[in-house]
């Protein structure tokens, strides 16, 4: 080969390099997972949880064998769970809870050795004392796997399985008159195992499956005092976070969280029938989905999640036949660091 060719085949590999040193580098992935003081009680899956100030309360659930009645306190402040009055009901996996004015309120669920395997019964838990009083049976048929949350001085409930169908109807419950009031019907898909994750008093519902097919939705909840206002808000198929979108919510029994007005999804059985570890961040503000780190425990479902002082934790859950009792925080903003 000549000199002419040499230097020529030389400029040609010099500028290959350059141009792939100018090639962009990928964003780091965001979200650290951390593992914390692990859960008191025996391992489950199907507990409940609720938060009233710096405390989040878990109990109930089901463990392979039995199904339980404990219930245990986690103090922010502290950092370790205690033991609290056990739930004075049937015990039961699969329940709904949340929290309004300082109170926890418990209900709904399952049990299979009971007559009546689905649960309609409803009770309400006084940190400041320490007590449990039954309330009003919920509205709707007895049912599990259904979503519930709070948003102001109200608690509403609605979807889930009832033994003979899914459902759409929803429910809201006054404390103040300990009354239950049919309001207007979910209007996606009728579903079991779906998710709720309230943001600026808002609740945006998703997930969850109705006979072996997965929920690819999204609404928007918003109460007011004189309506209630449902609005569709799943992107559509050619926006650039659609499959992130998919991804997210093709999924039940999965578990949610949110952090600094914006919500999260971890974990659940996806549409693949797998245990999923996944977690994507959604903003309301945008719209938009968004990949974050896995969850590094074992992968899960019928887990709890609870945040405390702007800190995400997720505790408990199945895979396959393994129940967990590992506490985990997340930090969804913090850039993954492999050494933790």
């Amino acid at each position: 080969m000549n000199k002419c060719k040499i230097l020529f085949t030389l400029l040609i590999f010099l500028n290959t390099v350059t141009s792939c040193s100018d090639d962009p580098v990928d964003e780091p992935t965001l979200g650290n997972w951390t593992r914390t003081t692990p859960f008191k009680g025996r391992p489950r899956s199907g507990a409940f949880v609720f938060t009233v100030g710096t405390k989040a309360f878990v109990g109930l659930g089901y463990d392979g064998d039995d199904y339980l009645s404990d219930f245990y306190e986690m103090d922010l402040n502290s950092g370790y769970w205690e033991a609290k009055k056990n739930f004075p009901g049937i015990p039961r996996e699969r329940a709904i809870a949340f929290s309004i004015d300082g109170k926890g309120y418990v209900g709904l669920g399952y049990n299979r050795d009971e007559d009546k395997e689905e649960l309609g019964d409803f009770w309400e838990y006084n940190p400041a004392s320490n007590t449990w009083k039954q309330i009003a049976t919920f509205g709707g048929t007895a049912r599990y796997n259904a979503i519930g949350f709070s948003i102001g001085s109200k608690g509403y409930i609605g979807t889930g399985y009832d033994g003979d169908e899914y459902n759409s109807d929803f429910w809201e419950y006054d404390p103040g008159t300990d009354l239950w009031k049919e309001i207007k019907s979910y209007p996606g898909e009728k579903i079991e195992g779906g998710l709720a994750m309230v943001v600026g008093g808002k609740a945006y519902l998703c997930a969850g499956r109705n006979n072996g097919l997965f929920n690819t939705d999204l609404w928007e909840f918003e109460p007011s005092d004189s309506d209630i206002i449902w609005t569709k808000r799943a992107p559509d198929d050619d926006e650039s976070y659609y499959d992130d979108f998919k991804a997210a919510v093709n999924r039940y029994d999965a578990m949610t969280f949110t952090v600094e007005d914006k919500g999260y999804i971890v974990g659940g059985i996806s549409s693949t029938g797998a245990t999923n570890g996944t977690v994507y961040q959604f903003d309301p503000a945008t719209a938009i989905w968004d990949a974050r780190t896995s969850f590094e425990g074992s992968a899960r479902s019928l887990a709890v999640a609870f945040v405390l002082e702007g800190r995400a934790f997720v505790a408990t859950g199945q895979n396959a036949s393994s129940r967990y009792d590992d506490v985990w925080e997340f930090k969804p903003n913090e850039e993954y660091d492999s050494s933790y």
